[in-house]
């Protein structure tokens, strides 16, 4: 069962996490009430958030918490932990938790991290592909024990919060390709109250893989915030039967009455591809966004499967040029939910992702203006399969969507 937690109760929640010995792996199942925020935003492209992120993170005086599924080094990473090391230097609390697969922070990203550990930042890594792994800190000397809740369960959570005031979710790592073209991202940022719902989650993650946070520190990572006007949540999946993104997601596909933006780049569960689809048959004017030639091929084929029913049913159907890697869905220019939840089977079920769900025209506006209309105006629209050999291979490939 979730943690139900109103707003009022997550301070104390989370001093009750810090004390604790151990924080097992069914306490990372968090349920929020909507809170609000004071402002939201969404920035796309690396040039546009790394630079505003970088500055956030520059101007911090307390602590800097990040949750990243790649974190390497590179033009972008190096810039990100020379910063890091400076605020580390003046006293600051930097805190990382990281996952192996995406950051490799023990094989090949190692000279990297040791020069993060050597500053006196903490890194807990998520290790879902390791039996055995230790318990607490990199760098420390932590005992192994059993990873069974862990095993096949990947972080693919990319979330920063800034003094508990200023929160950051979205879908690009900290890598050079999220700048450098090859690759096309968003992130949202958001400040006010909603922001203590990331925090919180990030507070059980860190304690759950070992790392330690004072509870005398409590108090500053949950600032009183003054109270917002945009309604807002944070939506945590972990692995477990508690999947409140999966929900969300379903629940915003069958409520849309006017328009619905979809955009992924893996679409190939079979229950939301319905969906949408049948948001467009109900008079919906619906607009997939995906890229034109996904990174992962056994994907792409699996969701080329799907275009020519989706496009019978009137979904329009954009490919972008470049490795379209947000995931985003936009409802009736009020409801916006963003983060890291592909539409595959591993994120929808088995993974850790983080999403931020803001109901603002505002936002919603801002989201057309600065992703849809451009990814339209660069796209080619969307083609059922053709030839015999290539459908038969787009078949087999989405028959076995559920295991890819």
């Amino acid at each position: 069962m979730p943690h139900d937690l109103p707003n009022t109760a997550i301070r104390d929640h989370a001093r009750q996490l810090a004390g604790k010995a151990r924080v097992e792996h069914t306490e990372l199942a968090l349920a929020f009430e909507e809170s609000t925020a004071s402002s939201a935003e969404v920035l796309v492209g690396g040039t546009a958030f790394y630079p505003r992120l970088l500055k956030d993170l520059q101007a911090a005086t307390s602590s800097v918490h990040i949750n990243q599924f790649g974190f390497r080094p590179g033009k972008v990473g190096d810039r990100f932990a020379e910063t890091l090391v400076s605020k580390a230097s003046e006293g600051v609390a930097v805190r990382l938790v990281v996952d192996r697969n995406g950051s490799d922070p023990e094989g090949s990203s190692k000279e990297f991290y040791d020069r993060l550990i050597a500053s006196g930042i903490q890194v807990v890594t998520s290790r879902a592909t390791k039996a055995r792994v230790p318990f607490g800190p990199l760098g420390s000397e932590a005992p192994a024990h059993w990873n069974v809740r862990g095993l096949g369960h990947i972080d693919h959570r990319k979330a920063i919060v800034v003094d508990g005031r200023i929160g950051w979710v979205g879908g690009a790592g900290i890598e050079d390709h999220f700048e450098d073209g090859r690759f096309h991202d968003l992130f949202v940022r958001v400040t006010g109250p909603v922001v203590s719902q990331l925090q919180l989650v990030f507070v059980a993650s860190t304690r759950w893989l070992g790392g330690s946070i004072p509870p005398d520190e409590i108090e500053a990572l949950f600032p009183t915030l003054g109270p917002g006007d945009i309604p807002a949540v944070v939506l945590h999946n972990a692995p477990g039967r508690y999947r409140p993104i999966t929900d969300a997601i379903a629940e915003l596909l069958d409520g849309a009455r006017e328009t619905l933006d979809v955009v992924n780049p893996y679409v190939t569960d079979r229950g939301m591809i319905r969906r949408i689809e049948r948001a467009a048959r109900r008079g919906v004017r619906t607009r997939l966004f995906v890229p034109a030639n996904a990174n992962n091929w056994a994907c792409a084929a699996a969701q080329q499967f799907h275009h020519a029913r989706l496009l019978e049913a009137g979904v329009e159907i954009w490919e972008h040029p470049a490795m379209l890697h947000a995931k985003a869905f936009v409802r009736d220019g009020e409801d916006v939910l963003a983060g890291t939840c592909n539409l595959e089977a591993w994120s929808l079920r088995r993974f850790f992702e983080i999403d931020v769900r803001v109901r603002s025209r505002e936002l919603a506006a801002q989201f057309d203006d600065r992703f849809s209309t451009p990814a339209v105006a660069v796209s080619r629209p969307g083609a059922p399969v053709e030839g015999a050999k290539a459908r038969a291979r787009s078949a087999a490939f989405a028959a076995i969507s559920p295991l890819l």
